[in-house]
């Protein structure tokens, strides 16, 4: 797909090739397209722009790493051409939507601070139960799947997995005019300073301490 961004970016050119890629037949205001893991192709990023300026009826959305995009130099960001949104991990109450404890997720959103306390111990456990997995929806979804039955072992594992991609991914964002080697040692530093940064009583992160 790379290659198809590498030439003219014209949206009459385009639509038809992804429709090719994707096996879909893309149609204006009924599908969305979708440029996953956009840093990977920056002109992709570009062509945002012939599709709002040239075909607005066509819904399309761009996902990928901020730090990404912003480190390649040389491509034009579509200025005014682009709503960001971003995403967060799941919110205590949305886990608990995520695992189906939907009662308890609305006696939080109502709150009702009797009610609350009458059923702290339940919602103390469900607490732990986010505290331990997190929000990121792929760990939530393996957690909820093993429901009445956690399996946290599966839980570990797959925290274990994301850290380690992202670990790999520091290599991405180091200048290899540098001392790649070391740059990639002093980020993995930085990133094993944090949770014992957060853990201080005063939360501001130290460089020094690294």
């Amino acid at each position: 797909m790379r290659m198809l961004f590498d030439a003219d970016l014209s949206v009459e050119r385009l639509i038809p090739a992804l429709s090719i890629e994707s096996g879909t037949r893309i149609t204006p205001e009924d599908t969305l397209v979708i440029f996953d893991e956009v840093q990977e192709v920056p002109r992709a990023m570009t062509s945002l722009k012939m599709f709002n300026e040239a075909a607005p009826e066509y819904d399309v959305l761009a996902a990928g790493s901020a730090l990404g995009i912003a480190m390649h130099p040389g491509f034009s960001f579509p200025v005014g051409k682009v709503s960001r949104l971003k995403l967060y991990p799941m919110s205590f109450v949305e886990f608990l939507y995520a695992c189906k404890q939907y009662a308890l997720a609305e006696m939080l959103e109502s709150k009702d601070s009797p009610l609350i306390n009458v059923m702290h111990d339940r919602g103390m456990t469900w607490l732990r139960y986010f505290m331990y997995t997190g929000g990121m929806p792929e760990i939530v979804e393996a957690f909820a799947s093993t429901l009445p039955n956690p399996d946290f072992t599966a839980v570990r594992k797959l925290q274990n997995s994301l850290v380690s991609d992202y670990r790999d991914d520091f290599s991405k964002h180091v200048d290899m005019r540098d001392s790649p080697a070391v740059t990639t040692l002093r980020l993995n530093q930085v990133w094993d300073s944090i949770p014992s940064q957060l853990a201080k009583e005063n939360k501001k992160f130290v460089c020094g301490v690294v």
